[in-house]
């Protein structure tokens, strides 16, 4: 089926066509993911499947961008004076000269996916030393899978918040990737909120290499998908700058929402903060792979990872694997794991201060999501995954 669904796809005679045909050629090769690759053995084969039973969407994906509030087209027309839209040859060259930014890039399954059936990409680059807010909307189209790609460029001592809106629609696929390279003294603040509805499936890979005294911000949200595995791939290529990752899905009935972070510093004096939360009730499953790696040249590393888990039900399922691949000898480096069940003791407290069982069990959920949540442009109140699960 996956075979007949490639064949399905159409030609594209631009700029990228040489870059979907080298795609094409690989996942005709090696075909879906085997189970007996670490990366791939906890995932749903059906429901990854099924994501391919649908055509591809012909209008290409609806994106809408916002520069600083303002609503911008994607040719740019009216160029705002801090960013500049980057032209196909510009995009040819990063596609063929950043290849390293993703590892083992020729086995990559969601980067050829997304290679072979992205027929736009949207390039922007923010200028030098200026200062701007973001906001991509994607949504998808019912029972078409829709893919998008961006390459956004961070120009050296600028700054800049970032939120992408993935928003599902029913029985939609999605294929997502955005590259983000965050030059010298740059700053950014990125929230990615991943939404879907009944029985759409997500792949989405965000890809940042941060040169010096850089600062890359990541809070990542997944909520409602049938499939969603998300992967965070970020390296320092110099070391000495700071990575900061946060992440929280929130998975209902049997949807499995899965994480796979890949940091590696490749220099000295980095730091990245990992933590990354999760709750699952009824039939879902929640997975968090993630490894940092800190090979010989990434001395005075500082490195902190943590997954914390809540089960909401005994049918639900947490796999988490956070894991540190250390050859440097001077560093300061920790991981760690919970998974866990709302503490009776806690429950029995507020209910004897007059708070009902509900109540109380949403008080401590919502304590457990805050620290994420409060990084991201909306209230706990629009979960409507606690009106399910309380």
């Amino acid at each position: 089926m996956f075979e007949i669904w490639l064949d399905t796809l159409p030609d594209n005679d631009g700029y990228l066509k040489q870059i979907q045909d080298q795609a094409k050629d690989l996942l005709k090769k090696h075909g879906l993911p085997k189970k007996k690759l670490e990366g791939w053995r906890l995932t749903n084969r059906e429901n990854l499947k099924e994501l391919f039973n649908v055509p591809l969407n012909p209008q290409g994906q609806f994106i809408e961008i916002k520069l600083d509030s303002q609503e911008i087209s994607n040719k740019l027309d009216q160029k705002p004076q801090n960013i500049e839209q980057l032209e196909p040859l510009e995009i040819k060259q990063i596609l063929y000269n950043k290849k390293s930014l993703i590892e083992n890039s020729d086995h990559d399954f969601l980067k050829n996916i997304n290679e072979a059936t992205a027929n736009n990409i949207i390039g922007l680059k923010i200028k030098k030393g200026t200062k701007s807010s973001l906001e991509v909307i994607i949504k998808d189209s019912q029972e078409l899978l829709s893919s998008s790609r961006i390459i956004l460029i961070i120009e050296e001592g600028a700054s800049i918040d970032i939120t992408e809106h993935l928003e599902g629609e029913k029985g939609s696929s999605h294929s997502h990737l955005i590259e983000i390279f965050v030059e010298k003294n740059a700053k950014v603040n990125h929230r990615v909120i991943a939404i879907g509805k009944s029985l759409s499936k997500l792949l989405a890979t965000i890809s940042v290499e941060q040169n010096e005294k850089s600062s890359y911000k990541l809070t990542c949200f997944q909520e409602g998908w049938q499939l969603s595995r998300i992967e965070e791939h970020i390296i320092q290529i110099k070391g000495n700058a700071k990575s900061d990752i946060k992440g929280l899905q929130l998975a209902n009935n049997s949807e499995q929402l899965s994480t796979y972070s890949f940091i590696k510093f490749n220099g000295p004096n980095g730091s990245v903060n990992q933590t990354q939360k999760a709750i699952s009730s009824d039939r879902a499953h929640s997975i968090f792979h993630g490894l940092i790696d800190v090979p010989e040249i990434a001395q005075k590393t500082e490195a902190s990872q943590l997954s914390k888990n809540l089960l909401l039900s005994s049918t639900a399922k947490i796999d988490t694997s956070p894991q540190l691949k250390i050859i440097a000898d001077d560093v300061q480096c920790s991981h760690g794991a919970t998974v866990s069940q709302l503490e009776q003791e806690e429950l029995f407290y507020l209910q004897s201060r007059g708070i009902k069982c509900n109540e109380a069990q949403e008080l401590l959920i919502t304590g457990f999501c805050e620290e994420i949540i409060k990084d991201l442009p909306f209230k706990i109140e629009r979960f409507s995954f606690l009106d399910n699960n309380l």
